[in-house]
C-alpha cells in the first residue's frame, strides 16, 4: 500500500489527484455556505481544503503501519519541499486545475470562482515550472556527486 501511495505523489498522479480535489471546491462552498457563496466564502472552503490536504496525510502517516521505507522517502520529499516550497505550488496547480475545469463543466460564470481558480492555476503553473527547473538541477547535482 505504501508504494502505492508513493506512486501517486509523483507526476502526474499527484497533479490529478489534487484537481480531483479542487473539483470539490464549489461543491463544498455550495453545501457550506449555499448557492453564490461570497468570494470570502470561496475563501475560506479553499483555505480548508488547504489545511485539510496538510493534516489528514499527517494523521494517516501516524496511524496507518507503513514500512521505514516508504517512512524515508516521504521524509526526504518533505524536507526538498520545505528547502524549495515546491508541494505548496502542486498543491496550487491540482487544485485550480481541478476548480477551473469544475467551473467550465458546470457552466459557471461567476467573477470571483473563476478569478481565484484561474490564480491558483496560474500561480501553481509558474511555481510548477520553476520546480521542474530547480529539480533538474538537483538531479545534475545529486548525479556528478555520485560519479565525481
Amino acid at each position: 500500500m505504501g508504494k502505492l501511495i508513493l506512486g501517486l505523489e509523483n507526476s502526474p498522479w499527484d497533479v490529478l489527484y489534487r484537481a480531483a480535489l479542487g473539483c470539490a471546491i464549489m461543491p463544498v462552498a455550495t453545501l457550506l455556505f449555499g448557492n453564490q457563496p461570497a468570494a470570502s466564502q470561496l475563501l475560506l472552503a479553499f483555505l480548508a481544503i488547504l489545511v485539510s490536504l496538510r493534516i489528514i496525510p499527517g494523521v494517516l502517516r501516524r496511524v496507518l503501519p507503513f514500512s521505514r521505507e516508504v517512512k524515508n522517502v516521504w521524509t526526504e520529499r518533505r524536507a526538498l519541499a520545505k528547502r524549495y516550497d515546491s508541494y505548496q505550488w502542486r498543491k496550487l496547480l491540482g487544485l485550480g486545475l481541478g476548480w477551473l475545469g469544475y467551473l467550465i463543466i458546470s457552466r459557471q460564470s461567476a467573477r470571483a470562482p473563476l478569478v481565484m481558480a484561474g490564480a491558483c492555476l496560474l500561480a501553481g503553473a509558474v511555481g510548477f515550472a520553476c520546480w521542474r527547473r530547480v529539480s533538474r538541477t538537483i538531479v545534475a547535482q545529486s548525479s556528478s556527486s555520485v560519479t565525481g
